[in-house]
């Protein structure tokens, strides 16, 4: 009886029906991780996470990408933006001035122009941008981008020890240069420097977050 119960109202009422399990869907609460639906309770008993809507949970799936999903290499998701403006703004910086040596007469370095000569060191600048662009082209998985985390972070550092090293340098040789002549020479930095501490501090969010799901609530 139940069993021809449950088919008239299939065949008969079929909209009723849908709207009964619609309106009770909307009642039920369910688990972010196990996706379990409960009813009267407002926290998962196995995960003890706060329960959220099916509405809800759909937008958490969806913001969700599979560990061995393949992103496009343009994607500027899971912290790739970030990563991707720190690595082309530290290539830009290459190519600005360094700073400005100001006495008797003002001298100006981009950084690409301190590298060619003695400042060898700063040849580490574009390499590392370099690396960090082939890490976005070919780490392009979330599982896979995690993995490269640790090694983003460590590169994106690079270019701004350096220029801060290199500052340094700079004007200790300024205040020596003022000592012997006599003089007054001061060094003073450039938009060059400035862009590389910018650009890395964006490296760095980023590398933070590469391959880094959206976080579940958890109350």
């Amino acid at each position: 009886m139940l069993r021809g119960h449950a088919m008239a109202m299939a065949e008969g009422h079929g909209l009723p029906c849908r709207l009964c399990a619609l309106g009770r869907g909307e009642r039920m609460l369910f688990c972010p991780f196990c996706k379990e639906a409960f009813d009267e309770v407002t926290r998962c008993p196995h995960h003890d996470v706060e329960l959220v809507s099916l509405r809800e949970l759909g937008q958490l799936s969806a913001a969700r990408v599979p560990d061995d999903e393949s992103l496009v290499w343009w994607s500027t998701r899971f912290g790739r933006g970030f990563l991707l403006a720190g690595a082309l703004g530290t290539l830009l910086a290459f190519l600005c001035p360094f700073g400005h040596l100001h006495g008797d007469v003002t001298i100006s370095n981009s950084l690409l122009s301190l590298a060619r000569g003695r400042a060898v060191r700063l040849w580490v600048v574009p390499v590392a941008a370099i690396s960090l662009l082939l890490t976005l082209y070919r780490r392009r998985t979330p599982a896979a981008m995690r993995g490269a985390r640790l090694g983003a972070l460590f590169v994106s550092c690079l270019p701004s020890v350096v220029v801060a090293i290199t500052w340094y340098g700079a004007s200790a040789a300024a205040t020596a240069m003022a000592t012997t002549s006599g003089g007054d020479v001061t060094f003073q930095l450039g938009l060059g420097a400035y862009l590389v501490f910018i650009s890395g501090a964006l490296a760095i969010a980023g590398s933070a977050r590469l391959g880094v799901q959206p976080a579940t609530r958890v109350r």
